[in-house]
């Protein structure tokens, strides 16, 4: 999975064709609350969509009957799909659509990819909105000998594993459609569970104790930050209460023998890849200012329930820990993973919970520095992502702090990162990834 940015997503030019989902049938006021995190994303200030897209190639001209069978079929399979949010005089308000219809925009050809990345951008800024009945594009570019199949959701609905289930089954399910226009011979893919009955039970907040050591562990954690989130240590020259446009990297850290050596070094200290990866992160991030820890927090997805394991929507919450610095790799790689092991029990507590108890956060930024890790090698249709050329596109909006994706493939790790575009924030973070590579490359020599 190529894991990127609209800015710099290229595919070669053809005939867009595009989609666009309206109700087939009345909307449905829902009781069920938005999750804790839609209910962060539908709340935060107005500007550019936050979106999530995935796109992969297939053989030939697009089958369009073939394609809008799969899309009809992967947009029934899951209600995150059909669910969307308005605002209104009683806060926000989540609607269910049983039956949805899709309509077929007019095609545009384009000469160069440029062009056709830019029309894409427009479209999904368009379509994939946080409140009305429009949440998605579907698309595919069209060429003569292979095409690209291309859709968008807006967060609210979907994260990175999503993305990948949706690759995965759309490439599923157009295949069948074109073998078989009946689809009687496709065979079925695993159930489902529905996100929306996820979000009904998160909303029945469980009442952990203040002195449970998990919840503990979290308020230590947060106060110690002035019971906020906390901030990526380097100086991004932006002050707190305002934001820029975003800049973003990607770039590739570790070839696949690296990483291999790299996993051999981390299981060595009983532990793994990702614990290896913040603890280089940490030692780029405290050396400026000799501090011993990075506290930062970590997105980590929570389809405990095999009843999960295939369904579209947003099942991550965050955990937190402080990363250790140190001056040896070794050293402070072990104390890490020990701290990440006890880290991800603390996902286990609800996040609403979490401030409740707290008495509310108090967030200077309207980003969070966070750093994510997601080995796609262990993601449905994994083995089919290097012949399909699977991609995972972000939307580039604004930020005021840094945050930072990890992603393993076959090839290696890949890092994605966004920060505030700033004279400063350029000089840091040019400075900061270099650095990181430099200690990610001595940590397997």
């Amino acid at each position: 999975m190529h894991v990127t940015t609209i800015d710099r997503y290229s595919p070669e030019p053809g005939t867009v064709l595009q989609w666009v989902v309206t109700p087939g049938s009345r909307p449905i006021r829902s009781a069920v609350p938005p999750s804790f995190n839609q209910n962060f994303h539908l709340n935060a200030p107005d500007g550019p969509s936050v979106w999530l897209a995935g796109g992969f190639d297939v053989d030939g001209p697009i089958d369009s009957k073939a394609l809008e069978q799969a899309f009809s079929a992967l947009l029934d399979r899951h209600g995150a799909l059909r669910n969307s949010f308005v605002r209104n005089d009683e806060g926000i308000e989540r609607q269910l659509h049983r039956r949805v219809q899709l309509k077929q925009l007019q095609d545009s050809s384009f000469d160069t990819s440029a062009e056709i990345r830019n029309h894409l951008r427009t479209a999904l800024d368009t379509h994939c909105r946080r409140f009305g009945s429009s949440t998605c594009l579907l698309s595919a570019i069209d060429r003569p000998g292979r095409s690209t199949v291309f859709c968008g959701f807006d967060h609210a609905h979907v994260d990175a594993y999503s993305i990948a289930i949706i690759v995965a089954e759309l490439h599923h399910l157009y295949s069948g459609y074109l073998a078989d226009a009946s689809g009687l011979s496709i065979e079925p893919l695993p159930h489902v569970g529905d996100f929306i009955d996820y979000c009904a039970a998160e909303a029945v907040v469980e009442k952990v104790s203040p002195d449970d050591r998990r919840m503990r562990a979290w308020l230590d954690f947060l106060r110690k930050n002035d019971c906020a989130p906390p901030n990526f240590p380097l100086d991004l020259g932006i002050v707190a209460g305002s934001s820029t446009a975003q800049r973003s990297d990607v770039r590739h850290l570790l070839d696949a023998d690296d990483t291999q050596r790299l996993a051999e070094v981390c299981q060595r200290a009983n532990t793994s890849v990702f614990a290896g990866v913040l603890t280089a992160m940490a030692q780029c991030a405290c050396a400026p200012s000799e501090s011993a820890y990075m506290p930062v927090l970590v997105p980590v997805h929570t389809r405990r329930s095999e009843h999960w394991h295939h369904a579209v929507g947003w099942f991550t919450t965050n955990v937190p820990i402080e990363v250790a610095a140190g001056t040896d790799f070794i050293d402070a790689l072990r104390r890490n993973g020990g701290e990440l092991r006890n880290a991800l029990q603390l996902g286990e507590i609800p996040l609403a919970r979490v401030v409740e108890v707290l008495g509310g956060l108090k967030a200077t930024r309207s980003d969070v520095f966070m750093t994510s890790y997601v080995d796609y090698r262990k993601l449905p249709g994994a083995e089919l992502h290097g012949a399909i050329d699977a991609h995972h596109v972000s939307n580039v909006t604004a930020a005021d702090d840094a945050q930072f994706w990890f992603s393993r493939t076959d090839d290696g790790i890949t890092l994605r990162s966004r920060y505030p575009d700033t004279p400063t924030g350029r000089a840091t973070m040019t400075s900061f990834l270099d650095d990181l590579s430099r200690v990610l490359r001595s940590a397997v020599q």
